[in-house]
């Protein structure tokens, strides 16, 4: 039997969602969103979830956006679009999770050729596992200019139900070790798996106290969401191969499309 304790944190969840889902469809499809891409496998056949696809479908988004008049948002017009709160349409960003090689033998070739900056967050933890970063790659994308480095917690572990000093150690010492082992200024964080289930009030109120600039979730919906969701839990839209196929061929873009499930 699921404890109560659990069942109201589900339907929390669930709330949420539904309120971001309800925003999505106000604000429209064209506002400006940040992209949460994770790994890449050779077929759509080997993509078993909604966090992977094909590094063709990746390619094939990138420059549909950049053929239809999106704009590639730097690091620091996006920091300057959530302070300020100037919505510009058809304005997107993105951002990589959970450190996998890929980013860098796949995605960014791609990248340097449509000249699309990128935020990838780093989970210290997963460095030179197998399928994940190596350190020389890692070093490499951090010198590169489209690259700005972000954290990702020490582990890849949920937030919700660690304890205020378990947290902090997460956000701290995982921020200088990026800074001192990369040479590196990091300000931006992403919570790992990133739901309401995973991540607690509390914790949002916490990173506050950090020296974090911006903060993600992975609930989706548009950066217009910020008024609600605060600058330390800002919405993304999780890349999946059947978000890229309905968005491409210009279909109607439904919410489930847009979430990582």
């Amino acid at each position: 039997m699921i404890p109560i304790k659990l069942r109201l944190v589900r339907e929390q969840n669930r709330l949420y969602k539904c309120w971001m889902r309800l925003l999505w469809h106000l604000y429209g499809m064209q506002s400006p969103i940040v992209l949460m891409v994770h790994g890449f496998k050779p077929t759509e056949a080997e993509c078993k979830s909604a966090f992977q696809t094909t590094k063709q479908a990746f390619e094939k988004l990138m420059q549909f956006l950049i053929d239809k008049g999106w704009h590639a948002m730097t690091y620091p017009e996006l920091k300057e679009m959530v302070a300020t709160r100037n919505w510009k349409p058809k304005h997107f960003y993105l951002t990589f999770d959970d450190t996998y090689d890929t980013v860098y033998t796949e995605a960014f070739p791609i990248l340097q050729k449509l000249n699309i900056p990128f935020t990838m967050f780093v989970t210290q933890d997963l460095i030179d596992k197998p399928d994940f970063i190596t350190t020389e790659h890692l070093k490499a994308l951090s010198r590169e200019p489209l690259c700005t480095i972000g954290a990702h917690a020490i582990e890849h572990k949920m937030f919700r139900y660690m304890t205020e000093k378990e947290t902090m150690h997460h956000w701290i010492d995982e921020k200088r070790w990026l800074e001192q082992n990369l040479n590196v200024k990091v300000d931006s964080f992403a919570f790992p798996y990133g739901r309401v289930i995973e991540v607690s009030n509390k914790n949002r109120r916490d990173i506050k106290q950090t020296n974090y600039t911006i903060a993600f979730s992975a609930i989706e919906g548009t950066l217009k969401a910020q008024w609600y969701t605060g600058n330390y839990y800002l919405p993304r839209v999780n890349v999946s191969t059947t978000f890229i196929e309905r968005f491409t061929q210009g279909k109607f873009l439904r919410y489930t499309d847009c979430e990582g499930r």
